[in-house]
């Protein structure tokens, strides 16, 4: 792994009191795709009308947005776009619950413990990846100056992790209430654009680059924003509409934040839209992402998703 470029470039700091907000996707299969969110990954089904569905914790916190297109085109191969949304649980005993009540669905789950958090992947029905996680305490993650020291894992201690249970295993109901998105992982087509975008016009600290990665995060944390180009070095953007990835979300702490973000990537010459849902644009791989001031509500998620206006 590469040493991370310096952060001297970067204009402005964005405020470590972000948080990740719903992930919207384009599905052929409406119905379908919000059995499996709901049946396997425990969200809570908000609404679902007119094509479009709100997904998200019991406290009324969105994570996912579905809009349903029979006619969406199948973005090429090498496209950008989701390479996984990543929802992370509260504590271990959640993720072991979990874990259990995929065995029993049968979900054929990839895992992975990164060392700063315990991950199990798959995908739904359409192909879109998903992470479950939860993180370790921070003192135990292997950074060196804030960043990875190391992007090498090991194979999670199943029995360890389920052994969290003894004694409390109440069995798996629903996604706990202080479920979030954790992360969004991106697929990029040119590593060095994106590094410049994400540190020196956002302002996010870069915690990982290198083996064709580079991963972006605020306040600490491991990573908000993952990207990779293993399989989209120098590829297309997915047509607008085409299945997979709409937008991802970005809560921005205040107002006066979201203006601060809006007049950096303005100044940059990165094409913003306001919109009643909040700001559009785009990162260099064409990955739509919105701005918002504040937490997600299910209405401000359904308006995103409405919006078809492109930035």
């Amino acid at each position: 792994m590469t040493s991370p470029a310096s952060q001297a470039h970067r204009t402005a700091p964005i405020d470590p009191k972000l948080s990740m907000g719903e992930v919207a996707l384009t599905v052929r299969n409406l119905g379908v795709a919000v059995r499996f969110y709901t049946l396997a990954l425990g969200l809570t089904l908000f609404t679902h009308q007119d094509g479009q569905a709100v997904l998200g914790t019991p406290d009324g916190h969105p994570l996912v947005t579905l809009y349903g297109d029979p006619q969406a085109p199948t973005p090429p191969a090498n496209a950008t776009g989701l390479y996984h949304l990543a929802v992370a649980f509260p504590t271990r005993p959640d993720l072991a619950r979990w874990l259990k009540h995929a065995a029993a669905l049968g979900l054929q789950l990839g895992q992975n413990n990164h060392k700063t958090h315990e991950a199990f992947y798959f995908s739904d029905p359409e192909g879109n990846g998903i992470e479950l996680y939860h993180d370790w305490p921070r003192e135990q993650w292997p950074f060196k100056d804030g960043r990875f020291a190391s992007f090498d894992g090991v194979a999670i201690d199943i029995q360890d992790l389920l052994g969290t249970l003894a004694g409390n295993d109440a069995g798996w109901t629903d996604a706990p209430v202080a479920t979030r998105m954790g992360h969004v992982h991106l697929k990029m087509s040119d590593t060095d654009a994106t590094r410049t975008f994400y540190r020196d016009v956002m302002g996010f600290d870069i915690t990982a680059d290198g083996m064709g990665a580079v991963f972006a995060a605020a306040g600490g944390y491991h990573h908000h924003l993952g990207n990779n180009a293993w399989h989209s070095r120098g590829g297309p953007k997915a047509p607008d509409g085409a299945l997979g990835l709409r937008h991802y979300t970005l809560e921005l702490s205040s107002g006066a934040e979201l203006d601060a973000v809006t007049a950096r990537l303005k100044d940059a010459g990165v094409a913003v839209l306001a919109t009643p849902a909040g700001q559009f644009t785009r990162d260099p791989a064409g990955n739509r992402m919105l701005l918002r001031a504040g937490p997600s509500t299910i209405e401000s998620a359904l308006a995103a998703l409405s919006d078809t206006a492109t930035a």
